[in-house]
């Protein structure tokens, strides 16, 4: 063999050499290993782990109570927020058959003595047919009348201060309801602080400027995850239909 052709002969063994090798850097494995390289290595388990800014102050990070914290007060921690549409709750809370029941109780009693009142009344003008002003009688019909009609004014602006503390105390007893019903709601998901809102879906109830700046301020919650809204979840543990 000439040293041509022994020179000839290298140069392709090389070249396959070179081919087999980049063959086998295609590999799909090969491509595998190096994705799985590209991801960031997983550190720990640890204790903690000390970041230190460019002036020099080191801050520990730590896990306590399964959230990420940095110092000992609550406020230095990450918190796990959640809101809820609490005036889709009070309405039918308010709406249940017990409390609406003692709600009409209230009102046909103090029907029953306005009532009372408006009989005599009417009695009176009854009496009074046929008589003069010039009568004594009558004098003392109309009298009594008028003391009669404005006794039966003030009662039903007391009965109506009754009927709004009845609904006063209701509301607050849903309140609180719906507060322990967060609670258990809160415990369980491991969310630490809610939020009453509105939704920014939610139309407005236009009648006039006024009421729509203060709709518009009602809505303090501008942007917020979508599943961070448990409306629906606080319904379910109040045994409410929001359909």
């Amino acid at each position: 063999m000439t040293s041509r052709e022994r020179l000839l002969t290298w140069s392709t063994l090389t070249a396959l050499s070179c081919l087999v090798v980049l063959a086998f850097l295609r590999t799909p494995g090969n491509v595998a290993m190096a994705q799985d390289e590209s991801k960031a290595p997983v550190l720990g388990p640890a204790s903690a782990v000390t970041l230190v800014s460019e002036a020099g102050d080191a801050l520990d990070l730590r896990a306590v109570d399964g959230r990420l914290s940095w110092g000992d007060e609550p406020q230095q921690r990450t918190q796990a927020a959640a809101y809820v549409h609490i005036g889709r709750l009070l309405t039918p809370l308010m709406q249940v058959e017990e409390r609406m029941e003692e709600r009409q109780a209230l009102r046909d009693r103090l029907t029953e003595d306005a009532q009372v009142m408006i009989d005599e009344l009417e009695t009176i003008q009854a009496d009074m047919e046929g008589l003069t002003p010039e009568d004594e009688e009558g004098q003392e019909l109309m009298q009594r009348g008028q003391q009669l009609a404005q006794q039966l004014q003030a009662f039903r602006q007391q009965a109506t201060a009754i009927e709004e503390a009845k609904a006063a105390e209701q509301l607050e007893q849903c309140y609180r309801e719906l507060v322990d019903a967060v609670n258990l709601v809160a415990d369980r998901k491991k969310i630490d602080t809610v939020y009453r809102f509105i939704p920014t879906d939610d139309p407005f109830n236009l009648t006039d400027v006024s009421s729509a700046m203060l709709q518009i301020r009602l809505r303090s919650v501008l942007r917020y995850p979508e599943g961070a809204d448990i409306t629906e979840e606080i319904a379910e543990e109040l045994n409410l239909d929001l359909e």
